[in-house]
């Protein structure tokens, strides 16, 4: 009776996906606003708390839909519950959240740091996608060390970039006496993150179609 609930987790992931674009949207929305120059102070201060709230509920989004990539595959194990749609459907649900959570970060932050390793994860995971559904493909395994370590370090980079900007609605501009600011080194370190996960995303996708042309000798 409880065979549902793995699919259902799944599915909501796809739609957690669609959340975490509509509040980067309406976030990225609010920052014409904060530039015009005939705004008011106050109005400003009330178009950047605006701004910080979508960023908000775009992160708890993306980290709903983080839980229900574990809750799924517990479930399906729990339940005895695994599916060919379910197993179908969970790498694209995977795909989507990350691709959406990378188009909210290079929205928000705007700078070829985000813009290069996003459009790198972004197209291999659409290469990907198309692979998997050649006949060629049919029972080739991803290399599963390599894939939960690009997977980390894409949850690790991307939730610990947009938890600024769910937490300050305006930048501020840290004051250093003799050393580097904590925030820029933490910063700099998941940006690093991000471009070691597009690395990650690029060797996994190498290894997997190396496989399958393996398989097809």
């Amino acid at each position: 009776m409880f065979a549902w609930i793995p699919n259902a987790l799944t599915i909501s992931r796809c739609m957690f996906a669609a959340l975490v674009l509509f509040g980067a949207f309406k976030a990225a929305g609010i920052e014409p606003l904060l530039a015009d120059a005939g705004v008011t102070g106050l109005e400003r201060a009330r178009y950047a708390t605006f701004q910080q709230l979508w960023h908000q509920f775009a992160l708890l989004a993306f980290i709903s839909g983080m839980l229900t990539d574990f809750l799924d595959g517990w479930a399906a194990r729990a339940f005895k519950a695994e599916s060919r749609f379910g197993v179908w459907l969970d790498p694209i649900a995977d795909k989507l959240l990350v691709g959406a959570a990378l188009i909210a970060l290079a929205l928000a932050l705007k700078t070829w740091l985000i813009y290069v390793p996003a459009a790198l994860i972004l197209a291999r995971d659409m290469f990907m996608t198309w692979l998997r559904t050649r006949p060629e493909a049919a029972g080739i395994v991803a290399p599963s060390k390599l894939a939960k370590w690009k997977t980390a370090a894409e949850m690790l980079a991307i939730t610990g970039l947009m938890l600024p900007l769910a937490l300050w609605p305006v930048p501020e501009a840290a004051s250093t006496e003799g050393g580097a600011p904590w925030g820029a080194v933490a910063t700099g370190a998941l940006v690093l993150a991000l471009w070691a996960a597009a690395g990650l995303s690029l060797l996994t996708g190498a290894q997997y179609v190396k496989a399958i042309q393996g398989g097809g000798r």
